[in-house]
């Protein structure tokens, strides 16, 4: 009976052990999207940036 339960014990452990793994290499993805996301935010926003300045230097050469 008892090695029954430690059996069945085991493979839970195993099985969560498992999921542990999975969910740390998606984390892993995300965290990578994530610094993506942000890089393109950031040249987004120097891109904008750039263009309100020329939209800057037009209104006060008028």
């Amino acid at each position: 009976m008892q090695t029954e339960l430690f059996n069945q014990l085991e493979t839970k452990i195993e099985s969560m052990i498992d999921e542990v793994e999975l969910l740390r290499m998606e984390i892993n993805e995300l965290r990578e999207a994530k610094q993506q996301l942000e890089e393109e935010q950031q040249a987004w926003q120097e891109n904008l940036q750039h263009l309100l300045s020329k939209f800057d230097s037009v209104e006060t050469a008028e």
